[in-house]
């Protein structure tokens, strides 16, 4: 059997990098966010509603200034605009070294409510694309099991682990999180070696869109949580959880529903705009205030 980076050590790399999230948690944190829910309630609005607003108006100003933009192109835009949050906004945030229970958390609730949420949006869209004018369900079963396995399951795991072995985890748990995100990195580097055919099709159309899109929705998260009253590392938390969506749905709609392998091209590169600008942002922030 072939292996496949995206399918098979992807997976299992995130699992481990999850795990060591975990670690850095403890059910105090969330029991705190319970308490006083107003940040995890308007963060979540703000993640759910900034990236399909923004999408929306780059879409309708690229078409009312004529520029030349494939359809593939901006109907993959709007497809990522309506997905729900993806892991990689925990790994980022840990990155950063920002406020991992909030992000956990947007992360969870956006991927339970994109069963209303994706469905609602996409038929928003359809008055801008007719592509998009069509009946679009969210797979619950493999959503479902993709959260559990992909976040919450490896982050109990290091939760369990921390209150267990709490010497252990505080003496080693720094080199096991540099050298989960070493892996992760080279697995991104393998990743875009496997899709080069793929991101070589997308990237002079889709790459400069995408990453002007996840900068876009870097910075409007960050002031608008800022005028919400969020403390600085939430703002920053915020700014990189509005940034990433769940490819694998985007994928997994474009491909089964949608049934155009042209539109799965745009989320590939959109992960691609996100290590660019995402990545960046996380680790300019770290070395800077968090050094």
């Amino acid at each position: 059997m072939e292996v496949s980076v995206q399918q098979h050590l992807l997976p299992a790399i995130v699992v481990l990098v999850m795990c060591t999230i975990g670690m850095e948690l403890r059910w105090e944190q969330f029991q705190a966010l319970i308490r006083a829910p107003r940040t995890p309630i308007i963060g979540t609005l703000i993640h759910t509603l900034t990236f399909p607003m923004l999408a929306m108006l780059l879409v309708v100003a690229l078409q009312t200034m004529d520029i030349a933009v494939s359809d593939s192109t901006v109907i993959g835009m709007l497809l990522i605009a309506a997905c729900p949050s993806g892991g990689f906004s925990n790994v980022l945030a840990l990155i950063a070294r920002v406020n991992l229970p909030l992000s956990v958390t947007l992360t969870l609730v956006s991927s339970l409510l994109s069963f209303a949420t994706v469905p609602l949006l996409i038929g928003g869209f359809g008055f801008l694309i007719a592509d998009l004018d069509q009946p679009v369900q969210i797979p619950v079963i493999a959503t479902l099991l993709q959260l559990c396995v992909l976040i919450l399951l490896p982050i109990g795991a290091g939760m369990a682990i921390r209150r267990w072995q709490k010497a252990f985890v505080e003496s080693h748990l720094a080199r096991m999180q540099n050298l989960g995100q070493l892996v992760l990195y080279i697995c991104v580097v393998l990743l875009i070696v496997e899709n080069w055919s793929v991101m070589v099709a997308g990237v002079v159309d889709a790459l400069p869109w995408s990453i002007l899109l996840c900068g876009a929705n870097i910075l409007t998260c960050y002031y608008l949580a800022k005028w919400s009253g969020f403390v600085l590392e939430d703002r920053i938390t915020l700014a990189l959880e509005g940034s990433i969506r769940n490819i694998a749905v985007a994928l997994l709609i474009a491909a089964t529903v949608m049934q155009r392998m042209d539109i799965a091209v745009l989320p590939t590169v959109y992960f691609l705009a996100v290590l660019i600008v995402a990545l960046l942002f996380a680790k300019t922030w770290r070395l800077l205030f968090k050094a």
